[in-house]
């Protein structure tokens, strides 16, 4: 995280309200451990395997950075940094119905790849409490592709541009 974007996370997480706040997307945990600093509930969602098989708006030209497997992370590590969160194994598209918790006051999704991000942020956008926070990272204005293609797609479906720091966008329920 660049300065920039990391001043901006940090004023999300004081400026949202109460209630519980989940991310998307953990790897290691250490957005995790600052977003459960809370006193509230705080859940983590990873598969812990690293990204699932690339899907066709994850590539382009025949490539993509985020092959089957890469960015994998034993779920221990995400333990270690954020001791007080609940964590949950398992591709987000895949778990999201297993998670009954609703009135997010916070949600991060760093999931890098075009469909987890775009099912997470359908999944969570109703699921908010008023004046919650949904922040994503590896947000780009000009990408189609990859997170940010789903960041672009989703904010023309609500018809709502999010706000924006670096690579990060953001909306308040």
């Amino acid at each position: 995280m660049t300065p920039q974007e990391h001043a901006a996370f940090v004023r999300l997480l004081k400026q949202c309200p109460d209630g519980p706040r989940i991310e998307l997307g953990v790897f290691r945990g250490a957005t995790l451990g600052l977003i459960a600093k809370h006193p509230g509930i705080t859940i983590g969602v990873d598969s812990f395997a690293g990204m699932a098989a690339p899907g066709k708006r994850d590539t382009k030209d025949g490539w993509t950075p985020y092959p089957l497997g890469r960015l994998s992370a034993p779920m221990r590590d995400a333990q270690r940094a954020a001791p007080k969160a609940r964590l949950l194994k398992g591709f987000v598209p895949d778990i999201l119905p297993a998670i009954t918790e609703s009135g997010f006051a916070f949600a991060h999704l760093d999931m890098d790849q075009y469909g987890p991000t775009l099912a997470a942020l359908q999944w969570v956008w109703g699921r908010m409490a008023p004046g919650g926070v949904i922040c994503c990272d590896d947000w780009f204005a000009d990408r189609d592709w990859l997170a940010a293609g789903a960041i672009n797609d989703f904010a023309a479906g609500i018809g709502r541009i999010p706000e924006t720091a670096g690579r990060k966008a953001w909306w308040i329920a």
